[in-house]
């Protein structure tokens, strides 16, 4: 685990000598930004800008564009799972380090639809993570359920979680996975393990996620003692 002596940078570099190898190579500084905000220190996402944009990978203003347009699609994407001021917290934080010339200025929030095919993409990626295990959640939401669910296939999977055109499904699963386990959620961390699983994501690899989470969490005082594990989800991957 981290130590309580290690500074913001030393802990990244940490994460990203142990990020497992099998997975996306950028899903490393995804699920410590998204680790970061989640455990109330959103700020430190300028910490790690600053690292990245020292290695040769993000040598080029070109790639540094990349960066900055992979860093807002987590962020859109992590507001709804933390809540906004977590987030806009580190948006404020992120642009003051960016330069011009190398920020990504292509949003594309103001073409978004709320119609049947932003539905019809939420619906699939849902199903496609959670399977069978989706209508037993939806059935505990009582006279609520109407309501959230139609929040969840349209809005929060519909436009923003379902949406891969720059975070991939896996990358995106990280971000998700991520910002939940550091909130404690014992129910939904469980959800997310399975749903990387899912993905294809090999059991050694998952729990190298959950360990680097894990390290976020503990650098910043919380105890990991008890959570989940991809171990309590191994029986459960490939039901129809």
């Amino acid at each position: 685990m981290a130590g309580p002596d290690m500074d913001v940078v030393d802990l990244i570099k940490k994460i990203q000598d142990t990020y497992p190898t099998g997975l996306p190579v950028d899903g490393w500084y995804l699920l410590t930004a998204s680790s970061l905000v989640a455990c109330g220190r959103p700020e430190a996402i300028a910490d790690l800008y600053q690292h990245l944009v020292t290695q040769e990978a993000f040598a080029t203003s070109a790639q540094r564009k990349v960066l900055s347009r992979k860093l807002r699609d987590l962020l859109m994407k992590e507001w709804t799972l933390t809540g906004i001021p977590l987030v806009i917290t580190a948006v404020a934080a992120l642009a003051k380090v960016e330069k011009d010339e190398d920020a990504d200025w292509s949003g594309n929030m103001a073409t978004a639809r709320l119609d049947e095919a932003t539905e019809q993409r939420g619906t699939a990626f849902l199903q496609q993570l959670y399977k069978q295990n989706l209508e037993p959640i939806f059935s505990t939401w009582g006279c609520h359920r109407t309501d959230f669910e139609s929040l969840e296939r349209m809005v929060i999977y519909g436009l923003f979680l379902s949406d891969h055109t720059v975070l991939s499904p896996v990358e995106t699963e990280i971000v998700v996975l991520s910002a939940i386990m550091c909130q404690g959620l014992r129910g939904p961390t469980i959800w997310h393990l399975r749903g990387l699983r899912r993905l294809g994501i090999s059991e050694v690899d998952v729990d190298g996620v959950q360990r680097a989470v894990e390290l976020v969490a503990s650098w910043l005082g919380r105890d990991v003692k008890g959570w989940p594990t991809v171990k309590d989800v191994a029986d459960a991957i490939h039901d129809q």
